[in-house]
Formats: structure tokens, C-alpha cells, sequence
């Protein structure tokens, strides 16, 4: 093989792997790893991580006050109350499922700096049989 093409040779595999790596990273951070909040109490060594734990927001549970926003998230076993500053997501609402990012503090409150409303699996139909 001549040199040029060598040199060639090895340039397309450097670009090519640098994409592979590239595209492997970018998937593997876009997605989204969760908790429920009863997997979260069963994993003491995840108290002081930063860490999305799922549940539903307790019914007569929030609280707004001066931008901040308190209630409850469960899974139906196990609670962890939560406190987030900012404005909540337009789908958030009691009864409805939430993925609260943030970090347990030293009163085993969740402190959240991100709150994201989720929707159910599947759709159904508001008025069936219309």
C-alpha cells in the first residue's frame, strides 16, 4: 500500500471512531435513569447523590408560597416530600406522576432543582363512543 493512501486509510478510521465514540456518549447521557421513591429508600448510598426519583404527586399535598413550591411524591409504598423554586411544569397537578431531579438534604427533604410532568403510557379517550 502506498503511503499517501496509508495515511488516508488511517485518517477514515480515526474520523470514524471519533464518530462512533461521538454517538455512543450522546445516547448514553441523553437518557433518562429514574427511581422510584421506594428503590431511592432502599439505596442509602444514593442519600447525598444527585439523583430523578418517579412518583405521583400526593393528593392535597401542595403548597405554593412566595415561588416555591412544596408537596409529596409517592409510589403508593413509600413518600419523600419535596421542595422546588421555580415555576412547575403546566402539567403538574396532584394526583398526576412527576420525575423530581434533585438531592435529599439533612431533613430527609428532596430538594429539586428540576420537576418534570410525565403522562401516561397510553392514551384514552376523553368522551369514548363519541
Amino acid at each position: 500500500m502506498m503511503p499517501a493512501r496509508r495515511k488516508l486509510l488511517v485518517g477514515a478510521v480515526i474520523i470514524v471512531l471519533g464518530l462512533v465514540f461521538a454517538a455512543y456518549h450522546g445516547a448514553r447521557s441523553s437518557m433518562v435513569y429514574y427511581l422510584t421513591t421506594t428503590e431511592f429508600a432502599g439505596r442509602p448510598e444514593l442519600r447525598a447523590a444527585r439523583v430523578r426519583i418517579a412518583g405521583r404527586v400526593v393528593e392535597g399535598s401542595v403548597v405554593k408560597s412566595g415561588g416555591e413550591s412544596r408537596f409529596a411524591i409517592t409510589d403508593g409504598t413509600t413518600g419523600y416530600n419535596v421542595r422546588f423554586r421555580g415555576p412547575l411544569p403546566d402539567l403538574f397537578a396532584e394526583g398526576k406522576d412527576v420525575l423530581v431531579e434533585g438531592r435529599l438534604d439533612g431533613d430527609g427533604i428532596l430538594q429539586a432543582s428540576q420537576v418534570i410532568s410525565t403522562h401516561p403510557v397510553e392514551y384514552k379517550e376523553k368522551h369514548p363512543g363519541r
